[in-house]
């Protein structure tokens, strides 16, 4: 068996190591085959590091200014420490993550006993050289915008040594995405002063003169043994550049550290504005034998003042706090505990000694940086469909969380019942992306159907809020009817009776198929199908007996007669979408000769209960014409061949074979919508072997050497491109890390909360015998225990709630088998045990 905790090179070096106990790992070289990316965040600030240190940071993600970044081709960091002494046999300076190099005569030299470590709570460098031990430490306290860096220099000779110790940060303290023709510095007015330590600063400025905008950014340093300093990043440099700095090289600050201005002074001697700031600072060290030096640096971004003015500076010293090492170790011991409790809200046990670490450790911390990064695009925006994805997945940890995203999202819907793709972090005022795709609302209904099923919360559905397009105000319910009804709505239907594509549905790269408004989308009507069905259930839920619930469920019935009609094609499966030109794609024969099938269309076919028992088996044949060696694909052959009109830039040639979604194994519809389908219909044995594929740990699966990003991050797609071919896209920025936490949770071990109490409804592979789970249903915790003993995968024959037998079953309306209902009424306060039979 192959050992998919230790991770190594094709030359036999090895990579790196998993931690056992939490979702970490401990990185041995730098000359991995690709950034090795590592997220900290608190919902207040979130930074990203690598095995170069620091990548950026970003207030208030995923819609605020970014602190700090690398900008594009930069390979190391904006915020290090150059160090160097005349006294080491190699005098030119190096930095606390050991690169960039000074001496390019071999880019791939490494220091001695390097270890990169990155924890849930903390990420730490540390390696020897030249007889000094240098150890850095990145840390984001549970609350607030503070980052705290720890650098720690200790001399290993027997004998004294001076060391020059120059930290230099770039601010950038900007939006993330400028208009063309600004620049950052245009809008930055930086000083460096001292009040009971130095600190730099800067204020982000508004170009619309609004308060509102306006920023402050700062960085607390040392003041001990400081003998220079520089707040121009361009005297900073020299002829050099950020990784040979001129003033580093020549040791020379321009600017003396006395006499200091104050916190918020602009002197001729301590300021700039209009050109690029630096907060580079010089420090002289005497380090005995075995002695050692801790240098501290806390980046910050207080409260402004309410009319924009800089913070009160003793708001800003509350930062200060971290470089007492008493209270520092007090925060970062009081984040780990959250961590660790965070892996422990969810836990399951099969046997399966990886899949089990992945799921318990990796799985839930992934979860927490996609609530944050959303999709990772710096657009102040978050996707309507992609947030209501994440957080549907979110529920099963914080569905606290889910009721906030859900009235932001229902606040910035249309009155006609459409959402934005993308609506603004500001809020409904804020800029949106308006393009017509049309598939958001579908995602949405099934978001709020499961938060009132998790939470119980039926009062949200009283909630009043605005709309998009005018300032008048209805219940959340009534969003949700007219978010249905767009769907049913007969000027948005199709001569196939099925819902119109606009510009787009789920599959971004067809982005013509229904611009001249005759195009379908088979996905987008599975989806209402299942939508349908769920509103019906809400709207009984609130009053008993309706009669809209009764027309949605005979909707429901024309829907899928409609699609049976109409879609299911001669080969027996889906075809995906009817384009504005009468022609079908992804289909038995599209437009330019090629068989096409589209696994998210006969995925959707299948989890919505459209598909018949009797057809099932020739709609999964799909997965036989999608499998390649990295899973399966999204669809498969890739488009652009034979250009096809009135698709998009997937068929036009704009996108490349094997790039993105064209003919890939785009993870998230590829794996993530067949894992749901393959428990539909109940095959576990097959479901275990996607969430597999899915996932990114198998060494056997998704070699590090030949994908290239971490074994830990969960991906958007391995890529079939000349060069890098599986090379994988995107860590973390993918809906497929939601798909996996409801995967395992909701489909694998059948875990289904539902308005009127928890379905129990597993399907597990038929070879594992038993398993268990611990998770927290309505507050109260759960254990539940799955005996098999006749190597069945669903269709249980008991289960029994805290020693009682429940007898309360019912015929799904999606798989039609029958299923387990557990009144929420039954669970009792503490410890709940549910015993499955199989």
């Amino acid at each position: 068996m192959m050992n998919n905790r230790e991770i190594y090179g094709p030359s036999g070096q090895k990579w790196a190591q998993f931690r056992p106990d939490c979702a970490g790992i401990d990185l041995f070289s730098l000359n991995l085959p690709a950034p090795w990316e590592y997220i900290y965040q608190n919902h207040d600030v979130l930074l990203k590091v690598d095995q170069f240190g620091p990548v950026y940071a970003q207030a208030n993600p995923p819609g605020g200014i970014q602190l700090f970044r690398r900008e594009s081709g930069q390979k190391f960091s904006s915020w290090a420490v150059w160090l160097q002494s005349d006294e080491l046999e190699d005098r030119k300076p190096f930095t606390n993550f050991f690169r960039p190099l000074i001496d390019g005569s071999d880019p791939s030299k490494e220091p001695q006993d390097l270890k990169i470590t990155f924890l849930p709570h903390c990420a730490s460098y540390e390696y020897r050289y030249q007889d000094l031990l240098v150890k850095t430490e990145f840390f984001v306290p549970l609350h607030g915008t503070e980052i705290v860096m720890k650098l720690r220099v200790k001399n290993l000779r027997q004998k004294a040594m001076g060391i020059s110790v120059c930290p230099a940060f770039v601010p950038y303290v900007n939006p993330a995405q400028l208009a063309p023709w600004d620049k950052y510095e245009w809008y930055l007015k930086s000083g460096v002063g001292r009040e009971e330590k130095e600190l730099f600063w800067s204020q982000l400025l508004s170009s619309t003169s609004d308060p509102g905008e306006r920023r402050t950014a700062a960085l607390w340093t040392d003041s001990e043994g400081l003998c220079g300093t520089e707040i121009s990043y361009e005297k900073f440099v020299g002829c050099g550049d950020l990784s040979c700095p001129q003033s580093v090289m020549d040791g020379n600050f321009r600017m003396r550290p006395e006499p200091a201005a104050s916190f918020g002074e602009y002197r001729e001697d301590n300021a700039i504005w209009g050109y690029p700031p630096v907060y580079a600072a010089k420090y002289g060290c005497h380090l005995e034998p075995g002695g050692e030096r801790v240098f501290t640096q806390v980046l910050c971004m207080p409260q402004n003042t309410a009319d924009g003015g800089l913070p009160a500076v003793d708001d800003v010293k509350k930062s200060l706090v971290y470089f007492e090492a008493p209270a520092y170790e007090r925060k970062k011991e009081e984040a780990r505990c959250h961590f660790s409790a965070l892996c422990r809200k969810n836990t399951v046990r099969t046997g399966q000694k990886d899949w089990d670490y992945f799921i318990n450790s990796w799985l839930p911390l992934q979860m927490e940086w996609v609530a944050s990064l959303d999709r990772g695009w710096p657009t102040a925006m978050r996707g309507t469909r992609d947030c209501a994805q994440d957080y549907t997945a979110m529920l099963s940890i914080d569905d606290a969380a889910g009721r906030v995203r859900l009235l932001e999202m229902l606040s910035c819907q249309r009155s006609d019942g459409w959402f934005p793709r993308q609506f603004s972090t500001e809020g409904r005022t804020g800029r949106h992306d308006l393009r017509g795709h049309v598939d958001a609302g579908a995602f949405v209904i099934e978001f709020v159907y499961e938060y009132l099923s998790y939470s119980g919360d039926s009062g949200v559905l009283d909630a009043v809020l605005p709309w998009l397009d005018f300032d008048g105000k209805n219940t959340v319910l009534e969003h949700l009817i007219r978010a249905m009804e767009y769907y049913i709505d007969p000027e948005n239907l199709g001569e196939h009776g099925l819902c119109k594509i606009g510009e787009g549905d789920w599959l971004d790269s067809v982005n013509r198929a229904g611009v001249l408004g005759r195009g379908e989308s088979v996905m987008v009507s599975e989806q209402a199908v299942m939508c349908l069905q769920y509103m019906a259930g809400i709207l009984e839920s609130r009053s008993g007996p309706s009669e809209t619930a009764v027309v949605y469920r005979k909707k429901a019935e024309e829907m899928k007669k409609n699609l049976l009609e109409h879609a299911y094609n001669r080969d027996g499966f889906l075809n995906g979408i009817f384009t504005d030109e009468g022609k079908w794609i992804f289909s038995d024969q599209d437009p330019d000769g090629e068989k096409r099938p589209y696994g998210p269309a006969n995925w959707l076919a299948l989890i919505s209960g459209v598909v018949p028992e009797e057809k099932r088996e020739s709609v999964l044949r799909v997965m036989e014409l999608l499998k390649c060696e990295a899973g399966y694909r999204l669809y498969w052959p890739p488009m652009g061949k034979m250009p096809i009109r009135c698709v998009g830039r997937a068929a036009s040639g704009d996108a490349p074979a094997g790039f993105a979604e064209n003919g890939n194994v785009y993870n998230h519809g590829a794996q993530g919508f067949l894992a749901r389908a393959l428990a539909a219909v109940g095959n576990g044995d097959a479901l275990f072997d996607v969430l597999q594929w899915l996932l990114p740990y198998d060494q056997s699966r998704h070699p590090s050497n030949v994908v290239l990003s971490p074994p830990y991050a969960i991906v958007n797609c391995w890529q079939e491109l000349p060069v890098f071919r599986f090379r994988s896209l995107f860590s973390f920025l993918t809906g497929s890390v939601g798909m996996a936490q409801r995967a395992v949770y909701e489909w694998m071990f059948g875990i289904r909360p539902t308005l009127d109490g928890l379905v129990i409804d597993p399907c597990i592979p038929g070879w594992m015998d038993s398993a268990s789970v611990e998770f927290t249903y309505r507050g109260k915790r759960v254990k539940m225990e799955i005996r098999n003993p006749n190597a069945r995968s669903c269709a249980p024959e008991k289960v029994e709630l805290n020693g009682v037998s429940v007898f309360k079953t019912r015929k799904d309306p999606f798989h039609f088998r029958m299923v387990f209902v557990l009144g929420s009424e039954l669970f009792q306060d503490g410890e709940n045990t549910i015993r499955v039979i199989l």
